[in-house]
């Protein structure tokens, strides 16, 4: 019973997150918002106890997605420097396991500060860009391959953009 509530679950989710994340992703706006960005911070989510099953560290993911970033041109500072940037752009990443660590989400976003047209009022970190993905029986290695993937698109949308000079 446990089983099959875990796997409806997680159809559930999945639908719900590859609906929202293929939109948002692929949407002028959401790759538009990217724009200018030339500096930002990583933010890893705290990892559920499912990581320890699978012995996933925050800190390997967060060294995975800033080097990434890196290699392709972006400057990362750490988030004390970066909440000084105009707009705060981050990178945010958030990994949800189950307890026996048989299935994850990745979630993978770009969040800044934003201006509400209709009233001008400041908004901190809305999600500009996003993309998502369900994984069953999931491996350390297959979520951190996962991830990098999400970061690859995440690089593919903001060069779109931001061409090298």
């Amino acid at each position: 019973m446990t089983t099959q509530l875990t796997a409806c679950f997680m159809t559930m989710f999945l639908i719900a997150v590859s609906s929202l994340s293929a939109q948002a992703q692929n949407s002028k706006h959401s790759i538009a918002s990217l724009k200018s960005i030339s500096t930002l911070f990583v933010v890893v989510e705290q990892l559920p106890d499912g990581a320890k099953v699978l012995s996933l560290t925050a800190e390997t993911i967060q060294t995975d997605v800033e080097l990434k970033l890196r290699l392709a041109g972006l400057r990362v500072v750490t988030p004390e420097a970066g909440v000084k940037l105009p707009g705060s752009p981050y990178v945010y990443v958030e990994l949800n396991l189950t307890d026996n660590a048989q299935a994850a989400s990745v979630a993978i976003e770009l969040r800044q500060n934003a201006r509400l047209e209709p009233n001008g009022q400041f908004v901190l970190g809305v999600t500009t860009w996003n993309v998502g993905d369900i994984i069953w029986k999931p491996t350390a290695q297959g979520i951190r391959d996962n991830i990098k993937d999400g970061v690859d698109l995440f690089l593919n949308a903001w060069s779109s953009v931001n061409p090298k000079n």
